[in-house]
């Protein structure tokens, strides 16, 4: 069974873009050593985040962020277990929509055209609900 944590905040006004490209860069690092896989979506400061794995795993991951300076009014969205990942091919799916980050081939342009090639073609309701109604609110879609 698969533990899914989808959760999201706000960046402080220091978190610069290449803090969270550094960040995000790490964080793949990481999370593939912990068996760790998601997508981290971020535009005008707001964060959606969606971490998979042994929910041990995830729910350190998930202590470290919420206590982390860099960011504030940390939600959690939904927890749930599920037998199937969403993101099995990402230790870490990132694109911040404010930057021209440097990318790789983890790294997926983020626009209104193509933010639904961010999410995986048959998602839960979970998943397509918090991806849709991030994509409405930060002009994604």
């Amino acid at each position: 069974m698969i533990f899914q944590l989808i959760y999201t905040c706000a960046l402080s006004k220091e978190t610069s873009g290449t803090d969270l490209d550094s960040i995000a860069e790490c964080s793949r690092r990481r999370n593939e050593k912990y068996g760790i896989t998601g997508i981290l979506l971020c535009k005008d400061g707001s964060v959606l985040q969606v971490l998979e794995g042994e929910r041990s795993a995830v729910m350190s991951l998930y202590n470290k962020i919420a206590a982390d300076d860099r960011v504030s009014n940390v939600i959690v969205l939904i927890q749930r277990v599920t037998t199937k990942r969403e993101f099995p091919k990402w230790s870490m799916g990132y694109k911040n929509a404010d930057t021209s980050s440097a990318q790789s081939d983890t790294v997926f342009e983020l626009s209104a055209q193509s933010f639904p090639k961010a999410l995986p073609d048959n998602p839960s309701p979970e998943v397509g609900t918090f991806g849709r109604t991030f994509a409405r609110v930060t002009g994604l879609a």
